[in-house]
């Protein structure tokens, strides 16, 4: 799983664990602490590069996911998209407490009903024993929560922040099942599609 941000590792885990026999490894327990570079203007691109970098480092198969960012609530030319972590004038990649912070101002620049994110997931996935490869997207959407929880969220800031229904609690306030049981839902046709992948070779 080419990702040095935990949270990611764990939900994505998660996610890969209804496939028999595959075992999910991190960056970390590879020992590899290269970064891969995230510059190309979408997240498909992103995606693809992250998992050939590290599949050719490591030796595996590897996975590779990079998000985009919409709302239906900003104009088109400030929607978020592949910079959903660097979310600032200057393009630098903010910290989570940060991150909130703006998504705080905002709201108040846009306080109408029934804001939504859009969640666009690539997950790209490359074979380096035969170079073959590929990438899909999975789009979930989620509500601003009734209230923004004081909880750390650890590598998901949004997660604060976001629900699963409309003036809903928290993601990060749910509890494991209900957050396990909406992944494994909106993330089941990416998971028979890599299972594809694998067996093919």
């Amino acid at each position: 799983m080419a990702t040095h941000n935990l949270a990611k590792l764990e939900r994505y885990g998660k996610i890969l664990k209804s496939i028999p026999g595959l075992e999910v490894v991190s960056l970390a327990d590879l020992k590899i602490t290269e970064k891969a570079d995230e510059n190309y203007n979408t997240n498909m691109e992103n995606a693809l590069h992250k998992a050939r970098t590290y599949g050719k480092i490591s030796g595996l198969t590897t996975i590779a996911v990079d998000e985009s960012l919409m709302t239906n609530f900003l104009p088109d030319n400030q929607q978020p998209g592949v910079y959903a972590r660097r979310f600032a004038k200057d393009k630098k990649e903010l910290t989570d407490e940060a991150l909130i912070e703006v998504w705080k101002e905002i709201f108040k620049l846009y306080p109408q009903e029934n804001k939504q994110f859009i969640f666009d997931s690539a997950l790209a996935y490359y074979n380096p024993g035969n170079n073959n490869e590929g990438v899909e997207c999975v789009d979930v959407r989620y509500h601003i929560a009734k209230y923004i929880s004081d909880i750390s969220s650890n590598g998901y800031p949004l997660d604060r922040l976001m629900s699963s229904t409309q003036s809903g609690l928290p993601y990060i306030e749910m509890n494991e099942k209900e957050k396990d049981e909406n992944d494994l839902k909106a993330f089941a046709g990416f998971v028979e599609k890599f299972e594809k992948f694998l067996c093919a070779g």
